[in-house]
C-alpha cells in the first residue's frame, strides 16, 4: 500500500502499530524528548518570572 492521503498515512500507522507496538514506544520517547527539551529552553530563555517574561517575548514578536 502507498499511502497517498494523511489518512492513508494514519491507517498505515495503525495496522503498523498493531503488528508491532515498539514504533508507539519510539514515538513516546521522541516526543517526551522534545517535550523536556523544549521545557529547558523556555526555562533559561524566561526565568523564575516565566508569565510576565514570556508575555513580553510574545508581545515584541507581534504575537499577542
Amino acid at each position: 500500500m502507498i499511502p497517498k492521503t494523511d489518512l492513508d498515512y494514519v491507517e498505515l500507522y495503525a495496522l503498523k502499530l498493531r503488528d508491532d507496538n515498539s514504533i508507539f514506544r519510539q514515538q513516546k520517547m521522541l516526543i517526551e524528548s522534545q517535550l523536556q527539551s523544549s521545557s529547558e529552553l523556555f526555562k533559561k530563555m524566561f526565568g523564575k518570572n516565566f508569565k510576565d517574561n514570556a508575555r513580553k517575548y510574545l508581545r515584541i514578536r507581534g504575537l499577542i
